[in-house]
């Protein structure tokens, strides 16, 4: 097999060190090869990366090592290096020679025989816009969980909420927590709290009848605050990015007209994906990307769960 890069880079990446191995020569010579370690303080990666360019270094590659990665591609890539990033799944060495080194050599290697599919990485607009909406994702998820909390400590103190309101944190439910939280606990008092039309109203008797303490109460209080602070967070970044995303309000539009699709997760496809397609050959590609593509995983007659390597993105490079 002939190589088609001549001026190569394999990257092995950690928190605190890069493992860098060069590899430079023409395609049908054996490559003359360096290497040596950098820190990843931006001073050290960027002196890194003009060493890489004065050595010649065109195209350097990289397995997508949890977060650490990225400050190496922000800083690298303006530089005028071609970074790409490779699925450590895919790139994995032969086991019995695991060093670091080793691991920057074989990913060096793989690169100059063009052998490493890179992964989708957005354009930097995108990517801080993508910071934004998976900022707001996590809030949500914490959401979720405080809710959860509250609902356990209600069970905890016998309130079956649940039992009579569709929604615990709806108008009544909110209610009758915002009671709760200032220390009223009272079963007619909680009832008064309830507007929502029931025809039982002895069966939300029942159900607000508890037997709460002083720390349920403190406890339920904390929750609430947790939730309206977790819920002005979240108002706040959707603003933020209702502003980042106005050049693309007519995409959001667009893809807002599609069923199950509101404007909140319409700006999170265009988060993770950026504006551009040409990136994925086919709608299927795209789908196997966002992980939502069926796919085969079969040996010896036995079908298998979805593996990394289907859902790994099938794209042009960054």
């Amino acid at each position: 097999m002939q190589a088609i890069k001549t001026h190569v880079a394999g990257v092995d990446v950690h928190k605190e060190i890069l493992a860098i191995t060069v590899l430079i020569g023409a395609a049908d010579e054996v490559p003359r090869e360096e290497q040596f370690e950098c820190s990843t303080f931006t001073d050290d990666l960027m002196a890194c990366g003009l060493k890489l360019k004065e050595m010649g270094v065109t195209d350097v590659a990289m397995e997508s090592t949890g977060i650490y990665w990225k400050p190496v591609f922000n800083v690298w890539n303006p530089l005028g290096l071609k970074v790409i990033v490779g699925n450590a799944t895919h790139i994995k060495n032969v086991p019995g020679r695991k060093t670091d080194m080793n691991d920057s050599r074989w990913i060096a290697e793989l690169h100059r025989y063009g052998l490493i599919r890179a992964s989708f990485i957005p354009d930097g607009e995108f990517q801080r816009i993508r910071l934004l909406s998976r900022h707001r994702t996590n809030l949500t998820e914490d959401l979720t969980r405080v809710r959860n909390r509250v609902q356990k400590v209600l069970e905890d103190g016998n309130i079956k909420l649940g039992s009579v309101v569709s929604d615990v944190f709806g108008v009544s439910g909110r209610q009758v927590l915002e009671q709760i939280s200032q220390g009223y606990t009272h079963p007619d008092v909680l009832m008064a709290a309830v507007t929502t039309k029931i025809k039982r109203m002895e069966d939300v008797k029942k159900a607000l009848t508890n037997c709460l303490t002083k720390e349920h109460i403190f406890v339920i209080a904390q929750l609430m605050q947790q939730l309206k602070d977790i819920e002005a967070r979240i108002t706040d970044v959707e603003m933020e990015l209702v502003d980042r995303i106005q050049p693309y309000a007519h995409l959001i539009e667009k893809l807002d007209e599609i069923p199950g699709i509101d404007k909140i997760l319409a700006i999170g496809i265009i988060a993770e994906a950026s504006k551009d397609m040409t990136s994925f050959p086919s709608e299927r590609h795209f789908a196997a990307w966002a992980g939502v593509a069926s796919g085969n995983n079969e040996s010896a007659g036995k079908k298998k769960g979805q593996s990394a390597d289907m859902a790994t993105p099938i794209c042009k490079s960054s």
